[in-house]
């Protein structure tokens, strides 16, 4: 629905009016000067009246937005707002476009000629601030008359929603990584397996005596023949991504929260899974199950886990691990590589996460990343100057000794560790995956 227009003066005829004052002042001097300057209000209010007749209405103007079907955080992205005149009139106007109030924009968009029964295109960039769906408004015009006396102001309703992705792009700085040792593990004795695979490989036609469950009961009923599934060994491994969206993850390091940065490290890490031809698993949680996405192998990889993890947003709750972890680990029947991406205080605070993780590790193989903070290692290296100093570096001690004692606590049973500081965690994380890959601890 268009909302009420509203009819505004011009610069140019706010200027007209104060010429005109003077000629109130022979009313000073002659009984009947005032009419002059009525006359010269009455000329100017023709004029007006002119001039508003040649500004259309809105039905008459229309607006669309020509988005990119992507909108990656924090980095810039340009699209473009068209504006359409159906009548036959030259119009100026000066445009507003409604965007997102999470979106910065980088461009003041300047005033526009839209010619007779066409088109202007304007193109302006702006920057994501956070992920999720948002929503533009509409796009307010200021439309001009024809002897740019007078201007109205109208809406035009334009209905668009987009989705803020993590931000994927670099994912193509990692091809070397995805190669790193490819001959080395190529030329690795092949695992032992005790069971038959489970991959679908290709039908034939069913031998008597073999194993009924192999049938393909709709291929049989197609060809009227008995069919079987010929079956392979499962190719590549499986990665279970668990991302923690509890309170803790809420801090910011940086320009981003702990979580946009387990994030960013969890595109990282589909992007290689993908070139290697594992199969990846992703879930994020609070004190309950926020996303998951089932173990999704080959090209439609990234993509899926990009839709998975675009509106996920740290909450200020306490993660519940006994739970959480306990239902993931139950949906997990293929023993898998588990990364659980988290904060951890201390063994005390962490009781829950050790616990779950430890029995975890029963049946796969976990590695518990920790994203630290640069500044506390860096307070805690420092040498104090005043007592305040001496007081925050004490401080700094105490976690990252506490923090130490957990992890070390987390290795005692078994559980890989990863502490690393955001402007590392792809690289490390991408780069440990590849080793455990590589050593074929699954």
């Amino acid at each position: 629905m268009i909302a009420a227009l509203s009819l505004l003066p011009t610069l140019k005829l706010i200027r007209l009016i104060a010429l005109g004052v003077p000629l109130w002042l022979m009313a000073l001097l002659l009984p009947a000067g005032w009419l002059a300057g009525l006359a010269y209000l009455v000329l100017l209010a023709a004029l007006c009246w002119r001039d508003v007749n040649t500004i259309p209405r809105a039905s008459e103007l229309s607006a669309r937005r020509e988005l990119p079907p992507r909108f990656a955080l924090g980095t810039d992205q340009s699209f473009t707002l068209v504006l359409h005149n159906r009548t036959a009139l030259a119009l100026l106007a000066s445009v507003r476009d409604e965007v997102p109030e999470s979106f910065e924009s980088r461009d003041e968009l300047p005033p526009v000629h839209l010619p007779p029964h066409g088109e202007a295109r304007l193109h302006y960039t702006v920057r994501p601030l956070k992920r999720g769906a948002h929503a533009f408004g509409d796009v307010v015009l200021r439309v001009h008359g024809q002897h740019g006396l007078t201007q109205r102001q109208m809406t035009l309703p334009v209905g668009d929603t987009v989705k803020v992705y993590p931000n994927f792009r670099g994912a193509d700085q990692y091809p070397l990584l995805a190669k790193t040792d490819r001959q080395e593990e190529s030329a690795r004795r092949p695992r032992p397996f005790k069971a038959a695979g489970t991959d679908f490989e290709s039908l034939r036609p069913y031998i008597a005596g073999e194993d009924p469950r192999n049938i393909d009961w709709k291929a049989t009923a197609r060809r009227g023949a008995l069919i079987s599934r010929n079956r392979q060994v499962e190719k590549g491994q499986q990665l279970a991504v668990l991302l923690d969206a509890g309170r803790l993850m809420a801090e910011t390091i940086g320009a981003y929260s702990r979580l946009e940065h387990a994030i960013n490290a969890t595109v990282m890490l589909s992007y290689v899974a993908q070139k290697r031809g594992d199969a990846l698993a992703v879930a994020a949680f609070s004190n309950q199950l926020e996303s998951f996405l089932p173990p999704v192998r080959g090209p439609a990889l990234l993509g899926r886990v990009l839709e998975s993890l675009y509106a996920v947003e740290a909450r200020p709750v306490e993660s519940d691990y006994w739970q959480v972890i306990a239902r993931l680990m139950a949906l997990l029947r293929r023993r898998s590589l588990v990364i659980l991406l988290t904060d951890v205080l201390d063994a005390t605070a962490s009781a829950g996460l050790i616990h779950n993780l430890a029995r975890a590790a029963e049946r796969h193989v976990v590695l518990c990343v920790v994203l630290t903070e640069p500044l506390i290692g860096a307070i805690a290296h420092s040498v104090p100057a005043t007592v305040e100093e001496t007081y925050r570096k004490a401080a700094a001690c105490d976690q990252v000794r506490r923090r130490a004692l957990a992890l070390e606590n987390l290795r005692s049973r078994g559980i890989l560790v990863l502490e690393t500081d955001p402007a590392h965690l792809s690289v490390h994380l991408v780069q440990r995956y590849l080793e455990i890959r590589q050593a074929d601890l699954q």
